[in-house]
C-alpha cells in the first residue's frame, strides 16, 4: 500500500529571520568556548529544542523529520546547528534551517529555509536502476554519460523531495558524472518523478572555473622523499599533486594513465613537471590562506579530503590536484573532492595551473562543506563568485596583498595568451567580459541586469557578476554606474573576512541573493556589530548592485521590478484601495498615512487583537507575462518574543471562487521593524500564467499584543 504522508506545516522565512538583537555577554556564562564534544552536544540540545518548539506552534505531524546535519562552535564561540528537513526519512531538497546561538547559549537567530506544507507520497514506483535509464533518456550529456552501461554503480542516485512550481515530488537525484569525455566533461544531474518518470529539473554539477598559467616564476613547493625517491607530495598540508598525461580518467583518480610526480632530486624543472609545480604550488598557498586567515584547516575543515594514500607515508591520505587532464581541455573543475586542470589549446587558454585557479577550485570544495550552494540559477551564481573571490584573495595573499589592477581579473594569465591584458572575467567591470550575449551587457553587475534563462544552469557564470562586482565595491568603494550609489570601501580583510563567514555560517544550499545579503549582514554584526561601518558599507554595496534598501536613506532604493505590463490596477492604493476588495477587522485603508511607501496611501492590517482582514484583487496572468509579485512590507508589533510567530500575514493565490490555491510567503511578528521602515519582497506566481486569480493579503492576530502589517506598491509583471 502507498504511503501518503499528510501536511507538513513549516513557516518559510525569506531567508534568515533576527531572532534577538545581538548583545554582549558575560565571558564568565559562557558555554562555548573550545568546542569540546560536551559543548557540541549542549548546542545540539538547546537547538532541537528551538525547532521543536517552532514545530510544535506550527503543528508539524513529526519534529524528529528536522535531522541534525552538523553543529559547529567558531571563533565567536557562537554555536551554530545545521538542520536537514526531511519527511519519513527522505530529506527536502534546499529545505534546511540553522540554530545560531550565542557564546552563553541563548538564541541568536534562526536561518530558515524550509519548506511549508510539504505533501508527498513517500512511495516510490520503479527502482534505482529504472530512474537511471530515464535521466540518461532526457539530454546528450545524460545518455553519454557513463557510457552504455546500464549499471547504476558509477552514478550517484538517492530519493529527495523536491518542491516544483505546481507541486511537490517524490523524486530520484540522479547524478552521472561523465569526466572521461576530455571534450566536453560534465556531471549531468536530473531530478526524476519518482511514480510519474518526468524530469522535474536539471543542473549540470561539474563546478568549473578559470585561472592563470605558468608563470609564478621559481617557487618553493613541499615535497617528501622515500629511500632515493621524491613526490610531489606535502605531507604537512596533505597534499598530493598528479600527472593524467593528457589523458581524461575516471573520477577516483586511480587507474588509466595519471602518475605520481616523482624524481630522484628535488628539483622539478621539466616541462611536464611545471604545471604540476603551479598546481601544487596553488594548493599549498590556498591551504595556507584558509588557515592562517580563517583558521580553517583544509577543505573540508578537518584536514581533507583526502582521496589518494601518500607514497611516502601511507597513513597520510593526500586531497588531489590532477594535471594534464585531457586534451586541450580549456578548463578546470572541481568534483569528486578532487582538483583538475586542463591544458588549454593554446589559442584560448594555456594551462589552468595558478594561484587564483588553485584558489577558485578549492573554494568549490569549501562550499561543498559548508554552505553547499545548489550549482544553479542564484545560489549557483553565488556559489561560483566565492569561488572568484576567494581566487583573487589567495592571489592576493601569495603576492604579498597588494592589491593591483590585476586582483580584479579573472583567469588573465591564462586566458587568450596572444591578448594582452585581457580576462575571462572581470569584478571591478563585471561588463567586459563577454558571455555570448545572453544579456545586453554581459556580464551583469546590476540584479535588474541578471540573466533569467536556462543556459549555463540558470546564469552560474553570468551572473556571479552581481556578486563579484558587489565583493569589489566592499572593498575599494565606488560609485555604481547604474543605481548611482556610493559605497566606502572597507579594505580586503574586513570584506573576505565577512564573506567567509557568510558562506561557512549563514548560508544554506538554496541562498539567493537577497538571501547573501541577509546573511552578510549577520556575519558583519557577528564581526563588528550591527552599527559599525563595516555593516553599513555591506548593507550599502548590496544596494549598490540593486539587492535591498541602503540604510539611511530617505526613500528605499528598490530591487528593480521585472519588466513587462503590469497586471495590478493601483497597486500604490493613492485615492483609493479599489479595485481590491477587501473585508474583515483587521484590514484598514488610509489615504493619506503617516507610514507610506511610496506616495500617500497604503492599506495595513493587523492593530487589534484577535481579528482578522484580508484584501484581494482578480488578475488575469497571460502566459507571457514573467508571472513575478513583488511588494514592500513594513511590519511593525508589540510582540517582544524572538522565537514565536503570534501574528501572521499571509500572501494567497486562490481561485476567483476563493479557494486557496497557494500560500506563496508568511511573515508574522518575528519580521518586525521600525514604523515606516519598509523590504521589498519578490514571489513567483509562475505556475498560473495562462489562469485568472485572486492575489490576497490575509492576516490574523492573537489575543494579546497587537502587530501591525502595512503594505504598499503592489507590482505583478
Amino acid at each position: 500500500m502507498k504511503k501518503i504522508l499528510g501536511i507538513l506545516a513549516l513557516l518559510v522565512l525569506a531567508i534568515a529571520v533576527f531572532v534577538s538583537v545581538p548583545k554582549k555577554t558575560d565571558a564568565s556564562k559562557n558555554i562555548f568556548d573550545k568546542g569540546t564534544a560536551d559543548e557540541i552536544e549542549k548546542a545540539k540540545q538547546k537547538s532541537l529544542d528551538v525547532m521543536r518548539d517552532k514545530a510544535a506552534f506550527r503543528g508539524i505531524v513529526n519534529p524528529d523529520d528536522l535531522k541534525v546535519k552538523k553543529v559547529e562552535i567558531d571563533g565567536q564561540k557562537m554555536a551554530h546547528t545545521r538542520f536537514q528537513q526531511t519527511v519519513e526519512g527522505i530529506p527536502v531538497w534546499e529545505g534546511e534551517a540553522i540554530v545560531h546561538l550565542n557564546p552563553d547559549g541563548e538564541l541568536r537567530s534562526v536561518t530558515d529555509e524550509l519548506k511549508e506544507e510539504v505533501t508527498v507520497n513517500t512511495q516510490p514506483n520503479f527502482s534505482e536502476k529504472e530512474a537511471l535509464k530515464i535521466a540518461r533518456s532526457f539530454s546528450k550529456q545524460a545518455k553519454s554519460a557513463i557510457g552504455a552501461k546500464d549499471s547504476a554503480e558509477e552514478a550517484k542516485i538517492a530519493l529527495w523531495i523536491f518542491r516544483g512550481k505546481e507541486r511537490d515530488h517524490l523524486t530520484y537525484r540522479v547524478e552521472m558524472p561523465n569526466i572521461e569525455n576530455t571534450d566536453n566533461p560534465s556531471v549531468p544531474v536530473v531530478f526524476v518523478d519518482a511514480q510519474t518518470g518526468e524530469k522535474i529539473f536539471e543542473y549540470n554539477n561539474l563546478q568549473t572555473g578559470s585561472g592563470a598559467s605558468l608563470y609564478s616564476g621559481t617557487v618553493t613547493i613541499d615535497t617528501s622523499v622515500s629511500g632515493a625517491n621524491y613526490y610531489m607530495e606535502d605531507l604537512t598540508r596533505k597534499m598530493g599533486t598528479f600527472n593524467m598525461n593528457n589523458t581524461g580518467n575516471t573520477t577516483t583518480g586511480t587507474g588509466g594513465t595519471q602518475s605520481r610526480y616523482t624524481g630522484t632530486d628535488d628539483v622539478w624543472n621539466a616541462t611536464a613537471e611545471q604545471a604540476g609545480v603551479d598546481a601544487h604550488y596553488g594548493a599549498a598557498k590556498t591551504f595556507d590562506y584558509f588557515k592562517n586567515v580563517h583558521a580553517r584547516n583544509g577543505i573540508n575543515g578537518s584536514g581533507g579530503p583526502g582521496t589518494t594514500a601518500a607514497a611516502a607515508d601511507s597513513a597520510v591520505t593526500l586531497i588531489v590536484s590532477r594535471v594534464h587532464f585531457g586534451s586541450s581541455y580549456n578548463n578546470a573543475f572541481w568534483y569528486n573532492n578532487q582538483m583538475t586542470y586542463g591544458d588549454g589549446d593554446g589559442t584560448n587558454f594555456t594551462p589552468l595551473t595558478t594561484l587564483d585557479i588553485a584558489g577558485h577550485e578549492m573554494t568549490h570544495g569549501v562550499t561543498e562543506y559548508t554552505a553547499n550552494l545548489t550549482y544553479a540559477n542564484e545560489s549557483g551564481a553565488l556559489n561560483e563568485s566565492m569561488s572568484d573571490v576567494f581566487g583573487a584573495m589567495v592571489e592576493l595573499y601569495a603576492r604579498g596583498g597588494t592589491i593591483t589592477a590585476d586582483t580584479w581579473k579573472i583567469g588573465e594569465q591564462a586566458y587568450t595568451p596572444n591578448t594582452a591584458g585581457d580576462a575571462l572575467r572581470y569584478m571591478n567591470n563585471p561588463h567586459l567580459a563577454g558571455n555570448g550575449g545572453y544579456t545586453t551587457d554581459d556580464d551583469p553587475d546590476h540584479y535588474a541586469e541578471r540573466y533569467t534563462g536556462t543556459a549555463d544552469s540558470g546564469g552560474v557564470h553570468i551572473n556571479s557578476g552581481i556578486a563579484n562586482h558587489a565583493f569589489y565595491l566592499a572593498v575599494v568603494g565606488g560609485t555604481h554606474h547604474k543605481s548611482g550609489v556610493a559605497v566606502t570601501g572597507i579594505g580586503a580583510d574586513a570584506a573576505a573576512k565577512i564573506w567567509y563567514r557568510s558562506l561557512t555560517t549563514y548560508m544554506t544550499s538554496g541562498t539567493n541573493f537577497a538571501g547573501a545579503r541577509t546573511a552578510m549582514l549577520n556575519a558583519a554584526t557577528d564581526l563588528y556589530g550591527s552599527t559599525s561601518a563595516q555593516y553599513n558599507t555591506i548593507a550599502t554595496t548590496w544596494c549598490a548592485v540593486g539587492v535591498g534598501d541602503c540604510p539611511g536613506a530617505a526613500t528605499p532604493t528598490p530591487t528593480p521590478a521585472p519588466s513587462g505590463a503590469e497586471l495590478l490596477v493601483n497597486g500604490g492604493f493613492e485615492g483609493s484601495a479599489s479595485p481590491w476588495v477587501a473585508s474583515g477587522t483587521g484590514y484598514f485603508y488610509v489615504a493619506n498615512g503617516n507610514y507610506p511607501r511610496g506616495g500617500t496611501g497604503y492599506i495595513y492590517f493587523g492593530v487589534n487583537n484577535s481579528v482578522t482582514g484580508q484584501a484581494y484583487q482578480t488578475v488575469t496572468i497571460p502566459s507571457t507575462a514573467a508571472g513575478t509579485l513583488t511588494f514592500w512590507l513594513n511590519v511593525t508589533s508589540s510582540e517582544t518574543t524572538t522565537t514565536t510567530q503570534y501574528d501572521k500575514l499571509f500572501v494567497e493565490v486562490r481561485n476567483t471562487a476563493g479557494t486557496l490555491l497557494a500560500t506563496p510567503a508568511t511573515y508574522s511578528n518575528l519580521n518586525k521593524t521600525t514604523a515606516g521602515t519598509y523590504s521589498q519582497k519578490s514571489l513567483n506566481l509562475s505556475a498560473y500564467k495562462g489562469q485568472t486569480v485572486r492575489v490576497q493579503f490575509r492576516s490574523t492576530t492573537d489575543s494579546s499584543v497587537t502587530t501591525t502589517f502595512r503594505v504598499d506598491d503592489v507590482s505583478l509583471k
